[in-house]
């Protein structure tokens, strides 16, 4: 505002740079900016008399018309993962990365590729921050033996905005991210395979049928495996220890005690943490009592 009938002058600092339009007792003035320079504006007023008035506090603006950009978007983390596997309810955290802050409103998405399939992760996080951050819940299904990848130009607005403090819209082209081996997908359980019993003590050898009485108190067990896997051994519902495994073969060596019977089973679970059904019970009872010869 002014006095009815003064002339206002605008200045950069102490540069004059022009006389405002004065209506009455108010001015006004459209100043140019230049992007990436900062400006200390003030004025001063003259009235009718010729007094001049000293000149207002500064007020200080810088020219900003460069959107901002992404430098990369990339997966910057998971909760859940094992041995570079994700399973069915771990969440994976992408992270796009600009080159100044960005405010956010809304939620704005990253589709993933997880195998032959599209995935979307959505905004969670990192709202005027130059880092936002995306997560994606794996689901029951998903599999890539490769890695998750991300397609190039991919993350979408979804009718939100990501703009810089100034009001310029990102602009939202960024590289492709090829599969990412650290971040490989498993939710499918593997199948136990239990292959035989082993006697090697006594006359009688050899691989045993289920329901089998054995001598052999140290009676070895074995199957295959998934590659990577581990082997629990029970004795129906309750786990007697880690079977040894090598390569896709397993092995265990379970004691047997005499008049007892036992119903072994195994569970296998993977390298992403899947475990699979336990296999049928095979029973075996213990004897290692001599038969008694009667003269009668």
């Amino acid at each position: 505002a002014n006095e009815s009938g003064s002339s206002v002058k605008l200045y950069n600092g102490t540069t004059e740079i022009g006389s405002a339009t004065v209506s009455g007792t108010s001015w006004s003035y459209t100043a140019t900016l230049v992007d990436g320079t900062t400006y200390q504006f003030n004025s001063k007023e003259k009235d009718l008399a010729g007094n001049t008035s000293t000149a207002t506090s500064r007020f200080a603006v810088t020219g900003d018309t460069t959107p901002p950009t992404i430098s990369s978007v990339a997966i910057s983390g998971a909760t859940g993962i094992q041995n570079n596997f994700l399973n069915a309810g771990d969440n994976v955290s992408l992270t796009a990365t600009f080159s100044e802050n960005v405010p956010v409103s809304g939620t704005p998405q990253v589709p993933l590729v997880i195998g032959a399939d599209n995935r979307t992760a959505t905004y969670t996080s990192g709202n005027s921050s130059t880092q936002l951050v995306f997560q994606y819940t794996i689901q029951a299904g998903d599999t890539d033996s490769n890695g998750i990848s991300i397609g190039a130009n991919v993350l979408a607005l979804n009718s939100g905005t990501i703009w810089d403090a100034a009001g310029n819209n990102a602009t939202l082209t960024h590289s492709a991210l090829s599969d990412n081996s650290s971040y490989m997908v498993d939710t499918t359980a593997p199948t136990a395979s239990w292959s035989a019993a082993t006697d090697n003590v006594g006359t009688v050898t050899g691989a045993l049928t289920s329901g089998d009485t054995t001598d052999d108190t140290s009676l070895v067990l074995s199957g295959t495996n998934e590659s990577g896997s581990s082997v629990k051994v029970y004795n129906g519902t309750t786990e007697i220890n880690n079977a040894t495994v090598t390569g896709t073969n397993w092995s265990y060596t379970a004691s047997v005690v005499d008049g007892t019977t036992y119903q072994f089973n195994v569970k296998e679970t993977d390298l992403a943490g899947n475990t699979s059904t336990a296999t049928s019970n095979f029973a075996v009872t213990g004897d290692t009592t001599a038969p008694t010869a009667n003269l009668s």
